[in-house]
């Protein structure tokens, strides 16, 4: 029985040649300047349907390299002691020298038990061909029983429009659909309603070097429209030698984010954490969940690079908690990242860190969060580039998450409290939310070859 996810690799180019090529026209007629600033770092610019998930190339579009967008859904079951994550994407450019590299979905669908019970499952969708501009929708507010998205492998449906009044985010998502890769299957049919905390656009047109270090103008757009949000539906796990399992799914943990930009994916280094509790966790049956704290990170640790304006480093770092109605935020160089328990990865190469602890601290708050993975439950994604490009590889962990959330004393000195996360530590102040539980975390180290 395996114990890890070892799952095939993904080609995000099928041709060398026409990267180089346009690579070397590139630099012919521009060369790499400095990337600009970002547009709005403070991440405050109110999320909408169209800044989210719509399909937005022709109002983005400002470089040559290919665009690539994910709608991104995970959930955490507590009852069965499952994960699951669906992704849907698309690669597309209009540049004919990336003709045969470009133009396709790109799905695909996770499934991470406890390895003692089963195995996991890592499922990719083929390169489903697009011939023309996407059929995918420019607002994503199409409506009931019009599909938003819709590809050979499944479709999102918005089900409400924008609530409450005078919000430009809609609140429930129905995603369906079915994946077979070598003999495997995984289906879902699944319902998403936000539960509390509105949406975040912490990075957008946020500037990257220049893709695959040749083309200018490379960004990113992360935005997470529904941080918190209860899951119902169904999930099926069919591994091809016994009988099909099917997870009915009740008030599960969810999360529902994107990205989309043009940029090279596998250039770009990361630390990420997705944690959640109810008020009741375990939530008892038949109960409806509220919401207790949710707690995320997105560091972006590499490459460093510089942008104009005495941006330096340029990398993104967001640090948010949600707690009785509050934000807590911590940005950028607020952030520090741990990592320990490093292990080899004999599949792909590189190793990976089993634990970290991450720190967020300003002038008025302090919070402080370990993780580490739970045995054997690691799933891996090895993006597979032709040369010169460099590979990398995707770490993603169902993790035990501990930590507190402090309220600063002026002047408090936090700097002994990462050695336990969760105890008191009166010297940086006032303890306002102890949490623990089990969550979602990820690692993507620097490219190798």
């Amino acid at each position: 029985m395996e114990t890890t996810g070892t799952r095939r690799k993904r080609t995000i180019f099928r041709s060398a040649l026409s990267i180089i090529i346009a690579g070397l026209l590139m630099i012919g007629l521009a060369g790499c300047p400095t990337p600009p600033a970002p547009p709005n770092p403070a991440g405050d610019t109110e999320l909408t349907q169209g800044s989210s998930d719509a399909w937005s190339y022709n109002l983005n579009h400002q470089s040559e390299f290919p665009y690539g967008t994910m709608i991104y859904f995970n959930f955490r079951d507590d009852i069965h002691d499952i994960t699951g994550v669906v992704g849907y994407g698309v690669y597309f450019s209009a540049n004919p020298l990336f003709a045969a590299d470009a133009n396709y979905y790109s799905t695909f669908a996770a499934f991470v038990p406890d390895p003692a019970v089963t195995d996991s499952m890592r499922l990719w969708a083929p390169n489903d061909p697009i011939d023309g501009n996407p059929p995918y929708s420019t607002t994503f507010s199409e409506g009931p029983d019009r599909y938003e998205y819709e590809s050979p492998s499944g479709f999102i449906d918005v089900r409400d429009d924008a609530t409450p009044d005078g919000s430009n985010l809609a609140n429930t998502y129905h995603i369906a659909g079915s994946i077979t890769e070598n003999g495997e299957t995984l289906s879902w049919d699944l319902t998403f309603e936000r539960v509390e905390v509105p949406g975040w656009y912490p990075w957008e047109k946020w500037p990257l070097p220049p893709a695959a270090d040749i083309f200018p103008n490379s960004w990113i757009d992360y935005n997470l429209h529904m941080p918190v949000a209860k899951v119902n539906g169904t999930f099926t796990v069919d591994d091809g030698v016994g009988p099909p399992a099917l997870y009915d799914i009740v008030n599960a943990k969810g999360y529902h984010d994107g990205f989309h930009g043009e940029f090279l994916f596998t250039d770009v280094e990361w630390d990420w954490v997705d944690y959640k509790q109810w008020t009741e966790d375990p939530l008892p049956p038949g109960a409806s969940p509220d919401l207790d704290i949710w707690v995320m990170l997105l560091n972006q640790p590499g490459p460093h690079y510089v942008c104009q304006d005495g941006w330096d480093p340029c990398n993104p770092g967001n640090l948010r908690a949600f707690y009785d109605g509050i934000t807590y935020d911590f940005y950028r160089e607020e952030i520090e990242v741990q990592r320990f328990g490093w292990l080899p990865d004999p599949d792909f190469g590189g190793q990976y860190p089993t634990e970290e602890i991450i720190t967020g601290e300003n002038e008025d708050n302090y919070i402080c969060i370990h993780w580490e993975m739970l045995p054997g439950r690691v799933e891996k994604s090895h993006w597979d580039l032709p040369e010169p490009l460099k590979d990398n590889v995707t770490y993603e962990f169902v993790s035990d998450v501990e930590g507190t959330l402090f309220s600063k004393t002026p002047g408090g000195d936090c700097s002994a409290c990462e050695a336990d996360c969760t105890a008191p530590c009166p010297a940086c102040g006032t303890v306002l939310k102890h949490f623990g539980g089990i969550g979602w975390t990820d690692y993507v180290g620097p490219p190798f070859l």
